[in-house]
């Protein structure tokens, strides 16, 4: 497993509805890749690969599997105006894919420990692109488990339920390559650090660790 520091990242919350959005400003080179397809642009240069399922079925999917662990998860916002898009489903730092986003959803997970982070989607009107999950622990780590029990449900059910066989990077679970993120990060000064983007299933995936103001802000991005 390798760990790259990253040092300079931006964070936006706004809130919709009562809602906070994350809005993440991400290099995402692997995380909207070129290709073709049924899901692709007419200009070959900026063709991008979707994912392999809706945001409708993906969302219902998260919430039945997230329940089943005392996990509550909303129902989504979905964000499709010009306006919306530009202002809250503006993940991308490329123009070329940002310009290719047209929708997005998003949910907020809450456990007991209270509100645990948000789920996003963005892509076409039809079918997500890119997920990004943002969690946020306290100093302590109190929710720790709980940040281990969504990233694990988010990649079983967007990518595939295959960590045990495939396991990525030589760890044979999802709970010790978190662990050694996790532990990466505390030992190092930088404010963020990366895993780099591994392939799984026929997808891929990415997680990162933030410290900021309230304890420190957990990501995972999963695309094709």
């Amino acid at each position: 497993m390798k760990i790259y520091p990253v040092r300079s990242k931006k964070y936006l919350y706004a809130g919709i509805v009562g809602i906070i959005i994350v809005a993440i400003s991400i290099v995402v080179i692997h995380f909207i890749p070129s290709m073709t397809g049924p899901y692709t642009t007419s200009n070959t240069s900026d063709q991008v690969a979707f994912l392999d399922f809706s945001y409708d079925e993906e969302n219902s999917d998260l919430k039945t599997q997230l329940a089943l662990h005392h996990i509550n998860m909303t129902k989504p916002i979905r964000l499709s105006s010009p306006a919306d898009v530009a202002q809250y489903c503006n993940f991308l730092t490329d123009p070329k894919k940002q310009a290719l986003v047209t929708y997005c959803t998003s949910t907020v997970l809450a456990s007991k420990y209270g509100n645990l982070g948000e789920i996003n989607m963005v892509g076409s009107n039809d079918v997500p692109g890119l997920v990004v999950v943002a969690l946020q622990s306290d100093p302590t780590l109190h929710n720790y488990d709980d940040v281990k029990t969504v990233f694990s449900t988010v990649i079983n059910s967007t990518i595939c339920s295959c960590w045990d066989s495939a396991a990525p990077d030589g760890f044979l679970t999802l709970s010790a390559f978190v662990d050694k993120l996790r532990d990466t990060h505390l030992q190092t000064k930088d404010p963020t650090t990366s895993t780099h983007v591994i392939p799984l299933g026929n997808k891929h995936f990415k997680i990162e660790l933030t410290t900021n103001t309230d304890g420190y802000l957990w990501k995972l991005l999963v695309s094709k």
